[in-house]
């Protein structure tokens, strides 16, 4: 008897066990993008056969900062051949004399394609550059070295400007020897500019870290939210936040959180801290609403009520490292119900969002940028 009832209690164990285990694989792969699938479906949604990739929200038009994100995924997936057409489209279509990149490219009106707007974009230049270093460590070919070199050396030579005791990364050449000094946070990537001095012996890299931080700081110290605007101004030594968009929280600054992120894990920098904190803003307006809303004015009142999964996506691994529970939370509420097929989240026509989306979710996953 006590035999059958030992057989009894161990066959209902292992029948619990299975079905948890069940339970847990099916909530997984419910609850998880699959990053191959996505990435794969963006390719045949935006990219070109030669590597071109088309923004179809703004006229078909192709930016550097573009083909740096799918250069950025390719080189995730390690996907060579893509990442190959996608850097060979750019060099070819959007290089300037100065080894730096066009910043728009696209129709004409008189219907030629063409550079429509030659002054460059640092965000796109210091990534692409990036994703050609990661390359070289990665596949161990010399020639991605070789490309990287020149573009480094231009962002520092063209893109970047001292401001009393600071050098600053501008946003592009144009801006560099502008008279007004404008700034877009989201465009510091100290993570980049510490594997830039390690391939760039003649420069202190370790300048626009330190000034990407410091700016960092102080500017979100003068927002009611904390949060750093899409744009700053520098005037007389001071920062200047505008009354308008530019001065918001939205679709620009959400990728501090991002580059702040990617530093933060690689490198544990303790100036970091304070700025990846912020996301408790929105840890605690999703604990009293459970709602989620990335679009705040810098005084502290809310934009409008859109709910951009991107911007969403991008801060969900950042939040993880304060709160778990709200991390998944978030996820599963305000993302999930937008995946199809268990897999993907498909809308062509919203193309930021779905590089913003895929760089979140490959970010929850492997808790780093580029691996």
């Amino acid at each position: 008897m006590v035999k059958n009832n030992i057989l009894i209690l161990s066959t209902l164990l292992a029948i619990i066990l299975i079905f948890s285990f069940s339970v847990k694989s099916c909530t997984s792969n419910v609850h998880n993008l699959d990053l191959k699938k996505s990435y794969e479906l963006y390719k045949k949604d935006y990219m070109s056969n030669d590597g071109r990739i088309i923004d179809p929200d703004r006229g078909h038009i192709t930016t550097s900062e573009g083909q740096a994100y799918m250069l950025i995924m390719s080189r995730a997936m390690n996907d060579r051949k893509t990442f190959d057409l996608i850097y060979n489209w750019t060099k070819n279509n959007l290089s300037r004399k100065d080894h730096l990149f066009a910043w728009i490219w696209g129709k004409n009106k008189d219907g030629e394609y063409k550079i429509l707007d030659d002054n460059s974009a640092s965000d796109a230049d210091i990534d692409i550059a990036f994703c050609l270093i990661t390359a070289y460590e990665r596949w161990h070919d010399k020639k991605y070295l070789k490309e990287a070199v020149p573009i480094i050396q231009a962002i520092w030579d063209k893109e970047t400007r001292r401001v009393g005791n600071y050098l600053i990364l501008m946003p592009g050449v144009n801006q560099t020897t502008a008279e007004k000094i404008e700034v877009n946070p989201s465009y510091f990537s100290p993570y980049s500019f510490r594997v830039f001095q390690k391939y760039d012996d003649k420069h202190d890299w370790n300048e626009l870290i330190d000034s990407s931080y410091y700016y960092l700081q102080e500017v979100m110290s003068k927002t009611q939210t904390g949060l750093p605007p899409n744009w700053f101004l520098i005037q007389n030594g001071q920062i200047v936040i505008e009354d308008s968009k530019r001065g918001d929280f939205s679709y620009d600054a959400i990728r501090v959180f991002w580059r702040v992120y990617s530093d933060y894990r690689r490198t544990g920098e303790k100036r970091a801290v304070p700025i990846l904190e912020k996301v408790n803003f929105f840890i605690e307006k999703w604990k009293t609403t459970k709602a989620l809303y990335t679009n705040y004015q810098s005084n502290g009142k809310l934009r409008d009520n859109d709910k951009f999964i991107g911007s969403i996506a991008i801060l969900i691994p950042v939040i993880n490292l304060y709160d778990k529970k709200v991390a998944s939370e978030i996820y599963e509420n305000a993302l999930v119900p937008y995946f199809i097929d268990k897999g993907y989240w498909q809308s062509k026509h919203d193309y930021y969002a779905r590089n913003l989306l895929w760089f979140g979710e490959y970010m929850y996953i492997n808790k780093r940028f580029l691996k």
